[in-house]
């Protein structure tokens, strides 16, 4: 096997990432598949991240360590740093504070290498939320979302997280690298431009990641969001006195818990001739559990027992 040439490229960026990088660099050496590069872009992290990663490269050249020109504020910078150092056919994007499991790459290079559809971009997998300090299952999220399902993407970034991408590199250089002026949702704007190129998505059926929830996770930063949110609207040219877009707000604004303009488009959403039946009863649905938030929360606790029951 080549030392200096790699199936895949494995791109994490780190920032203070002492407390769990160790974690997924283990997730990494324990893949099944072995051909791949590992590329850590520290972001100017101020623990001892890069001593740590540093120990590890000592024992394996497959390891790198880049490091941003200064503190970007954001993932964006750092993947497009490794975008650029990677060598390998495909890409495999990790978060600092993930987890492979063992047959990750494995199973969704096959899922690559066996389609017989050139205009396949994207393959991603079920994933276990985890609490980070305990490592108890929080939930189990799985997408069954195949082919190209841009509306779909546009109301929720149904991917999750971009620790469970597969790509490659030739897709990511055709649209033009990582939006830097995102902070929490560049991957979520990344995918949406891979399936704007007419570019398609599939799923490996089996838990194959755990993304582990902690106070620190950039993405629960609700006002940054926000922030990232317009900015997605604005690339994409949704409107939010639109009918035709009420529903990619309603969902967004229920997911992030502001069931206030939840409601107000929801309620736009049924009254628009732009969408099915079976989505105006799901507005009507949401509205009832905006209305009566105790009802809501239960409705959500029985769902999760019950999902987690048939996942297991």
């Amino acid at each position: 096997m080549s030392s200096n040439k790699r199936k895949i490229s494995i791109i994490t960026p780190t920032y203070n990432s002492s407390k769990f990088i160790r974690r997924t660099i283990d997730g990494v050496l324990a893949q099944t598949y072995k051909n791949w590069e590992f590329l850590l872009i520290d972001d100017h992290s101020k623990d001892n991240t890069a001593q740590i990663i540093n120990g590890y490269i000592k024992n394996d050249p497959r390891i790198k360590l880049l490091s941003t020109p200064q503190n970007s504020g954001g993932p964006g910078l750092p993947k497009n740093i490794g975008i650029r150092n990677a060598t390998g056919e495909y890409v495999a994007f990790l978060d600092h504070d993930d987890e492979w499991l063992p047959e990750k790459l494995e199973k969704q290079l096959k899922v690559f290498e066996k389609s017989k559809d050139k205009k396949l971009g994207l393959v991603t997998c079920y994933i276990n939320i985890k609490n980070a300090t305990d490592g108890k299952t929080i939930s189990k999220y799985h997408s069954m979302h195949k082919n190209n399902s841009l509306d779909n993407l546009l109301q929720y970034n149904f991917l999750n997280t971009s620790s469970c991408v597969l790509t490659k590199l030739k897709i990511l250089k055709g649209v033009g690298f990582f939006d830097t002026d995102f902070k929490v949702s560049d991957d979520w704007d990344m995918w949406l431009r891979i399936l704007k190129m007419g570019y398609k998505l599939d799923y490996v059926p089996k838990y194959l990641i755990n993304y582990n929830r902690h106070e620190t996770n950039l993405s629960d930063n609700r006002e940054t969001e926000m922030q990232d949110f317009k900015l997605l609207l604005s690339k994409n040219n949704v409107e939010p006195n639109r009918l035709k877009d009420s529903i990619i707000l309603s969902y967004y604004y229920y997911n992030n818990k502001n069931y206030t303009l939840a409601k107000k488009y929801f309620i736009k959403t049924i009254f628009s001739k732009k969408v099915n039946l079976v989505i105006r009863l799901k507005s009507v649905a949401y509205i009832i559990f905006t209305f009566y938030p105790n009802l809501r929360d239960k409705v959500k606790r029985v769902y999760n027992k019950v999902n987690n029951w048939l996942t297991k």
